[in-house]
């Protein structure tokens, strides 16, 4: 047995040394953990549109692992909920955390964007609003008054006769329009899951702007697609039921889509 105290001092620094890597492995191994959790919890909350909850997230990830690609989620988030002058913020520190990031052109074109947005909206602020055009005061109008004229007697015809099955040219058409209108709500469903699919693309590894703008493209088509499908099919279906219910009376029907950035629809018309 050593009875000396420094045979004792290099004993302990023996087991510290062999304990002291472990442990930091282990730590370091939990913070990266933490900080993939907190991406993921922000990723989650920037696709439902919860801007305020991902940057939060976004902050805590950076704060435990500060990765430059935080930096531009961060970025991001700010620019969709509306604060351009924290957007064009951390758009910077991205740059200055990855000067050779390939997507500098990019970055830079959107500070460029934010600052001439900003820019307009302090113009605007700024100019007096124009008075609203007053309408012309319409002429006076002179009313003359005269005896109606005897109406002709006449002889009503007779209404014509259907020739086949009445309302067999409706049912048809409703069943092409409602077929129509199933294809598209198809293609919909296909835009909306290659949606998805590039939104996760872009952002797994280094981020890639061009899947995200895909993305959303794509999700526009998917919209347009449900809401023309679903106006296709409603209005096969009530030509359907107009030419299963006609009893020989002319009637007509007409489907008018109608098309907006951002909105889709259609319009029916008919005579029954």
């Amino acid at each position: 047995m050593c009875r000396d105290f420094r045979c004792i001092s290099l004993a302990l620094l023996v087991v510290v040394a062999c304990l002291g890597p472990g442990r930091t492995s282990y730590a370091e191994s939990r913070g990266v953990q933490s900080a993939d959790s907190h991406y993921k919890k922000g990723k989650k909350a920037y696709t439902l549109g919860h801007f305020p909850e991902a940057i939060e997230e976004f902050e805590k990830a950076y704060d435990i692992k500060p990765e430059p690609v935080f930096l531009f989620n961060i970025a991001q988030a700010h620019r969709q909920n509306g604060n351009l002058q924290r957007a064009i913020f951390f758009y910077r520190r991205y740059l200055d955390a990855d000067p050779k990031t390939k997507d500098r052109a990019d970055i830079e074109k959107r500070i460029k964007d934010a600052e001439s947005q900003l820019a307009a909206e302090k113009e605007r602020s700024l100019s007096p609003a124009a008075p609203a055009p007053q309408p012309a005061p319409a002429p006076p109008t002179v009313v003359v008054m005269q005896a109606p004229a005897p109406a002709p007697q006449t002889t009503p015809a007779p209404a014509p006769k259907s020739e086949g099955k009445p309302g067999r040219g409706l049912i048809i058409a409703g069943i092409v329009t409602g077929g129509v209108g199933v294809l598209a709500i198809g293609g919909g469903v296909f835009s909306g899951v290659h949606a998805s699919s590039l939104y996760d693309e872009a952002y797994q590894g280094q981020y890639d702007s061009s899947k995200e703008q895909s993305s959303k493209t794509f999700r526009t088509l998917e919209w347009v697609s449900f809401v023309v499908g679903g106006a296709a099919v409603a209005t096969g279906t009530i030509l359907i039921i107009v030419g299963a219910t006609s009893k020989g009376e002319s009637s007509s029907v007409a489907l008018a889509p109608l098309l907006a950035p951002g909105v889709g629809g259609a319009s029916v018309f008919g005579r029954f």
